[in-house]
């Protein structure tokens, strides 16, 4: 097994090469497609034999696994190997939530999936000079698109069975390259792949558009959406999709709900963006008891829920890194950025000033261990700085004066 990775903002967790962490090594599970329920039933059966039992999901739709050491990360990740459910795609490979299975996907876009696995592979010569973050993104533009993700390599289908190509940001940063037909995708990524390699390790394709001074092209983004909720599939069944709190939970919650989304009629699950969980092929009644059962292990269940406004990491102790109890206070937290529901706004809470749970700009951004950050990032200069006994109060002053403007 390769030596953990470095406890770095930039370096990235595999099965592989799982990252040292304040209460041991964290592997992270990238799956492009669902899950079926035996195979996720044993991963939550192989995080709490081998793990700490907690079980993550990143906002991009990874799940991470806490608590390994380095006796049991082995044998977690040949259980996890064993059984096809994680990659270590490089670069990554990032896919619709509902990809191939969505009703309102214009085209069938698996077989240019499967061509990019197989392109993507990591023992490639000419990706060696890719640095860990570079990604690739496919939109099967559905029901729930990837517009709010940013990737390096966007490739969005559209409904003449061309696919739409861009470099750097989301569906409205990044810029546009051009349309290419469905036999030409695949050698147009893997040249932008290698133009990206040949500035060096630390290079994104953010930094070959600027060197080539291509200029911004938006496209037209389409409206939010929200991973929460039902959603109807080309077969006829739903898709029900509900977030972990705070982007987390154990691994005996998580095998109630796969076990009961089992009986209710679902093959497969899949973790998807949005720290979200999404059921496959239920009937609407079976997901509407499914919500029942999700409710009731936590999970978030609405979208207006003041939690999804609240975005923690693990938090001390459970990051080395970490001078805030992040996941102690996130529910208290929430109660306070219950002004925020119905906007846009997230109070970002930050174990330090690396921001690895949401390194963009967030409303609130609390620093541990006392920074405060507004309108920014968690590496930002800070506005000041609060007291343990008066945060909750100040967070909820910050988050009226916010919305009220």
């Amino acid at each position: 097994m390769s030596n953990a990775t470095s406890n770095i903002r930039g370096a990235c967790p595999t099965l592989a090469t799982p990252l040292q962490t304040g209460d041991g090594l964290l592997a992270r599970v990238v799956s492009n497609e669902p899950i079926s329920i035996e195979k996720l039933r044993v991963l939550c059966d192989a995080a709490e034999a081998h793990g700490n039992g907690i079980i993550e999901i990143t906002q991009r739709g990874s799940l991470q696994v806490r608590g390994l050491t380095a006796a049991s990360a082995p044998n977690f990740s040949a259980i996890v190997k064993s059984f096809g459910i994680g990659t270590d795609n490089t670069p990554p490979l990032l896919t619709s939530p509902l990809f191939s299975l969505d009703a309102g996907e214009s085209f069938d876009s698996t077989p240019l999936v499967s061509q990019l696995r197989a392109a993507l592979r990591a023992d490639r010569p000419d990706f060696q000079g890719l640095g860990p973050k570079v990604s690739v993104l496919v939109d099967g533009g559905g029901n729930l698109h990837l517009d709010a993700l940013s990737a390096d390599v966007r490739l969005k289908a559209t409904s003449n069975y061309l696919y739409q190509l861009s470099l750097a940001g989301d569906a409205q940063s990044a810029s546009f390259v051009g349309y290419v037909s469905m036999n030409r995708v695949v050698a147009c990524v893997e040249d932008l792949l290698r133009l990206i390699a040949s500035w060096g390790p630390t290079a994104r394709a953010r930094d070959v558009v600027a060197g080539l001074k291509w200029g911004k092209a938006h496209e037209t983004t389409r409206p939010a959406c929200e991973p929460i909720g039902a959603f109807p599939l080309k077969d006829g069944t739903f898709a029900i999709g509900f977030a972990l709190a705070f982007g987390h939970t154990t691994a005996p919650a998580m095998r109630r709900f796969v076990l009961s989304a089992e009986e209710l009629g679902a093959p497969a699950i899949r973790a998807t963006y949005g720290r979200a969980l999404l059921a496959i092929g239920l009937s609407f009644a079976a997901a509407e008891q499914l919500r029942e059962c999700a409710a009731k292990l936590g999970f978030i269940v609405d979208s207006r829920d003041p939690r999804r406004h609240v975005v923690a990491c693990a938090g001390s102790p459970a990051c080395a890194s970490a001078k805030l109890p992040t996941r102690e206070l996130a529910p208290e937290v929430a109660r306070a950025a219950r002004l925020f529901v119905g906007t846009s706004n997230v109070v970002h809470l930050s174990g330090c000033s690396k921001g690895c749970a949401h390194p963009g700009p967030a409303a609130v951004t609390i620093v541990g261990p006392d920074r405060v950050v507004v309108n920014g990032r968690a590496s930002d200069t800070p506005r000041a700085t609060v007291s343990s006994a008066g945060l909750i109060a100040d967070i909820e002053r910050l988050c009226m004066k916010i919305r009220h403007g």
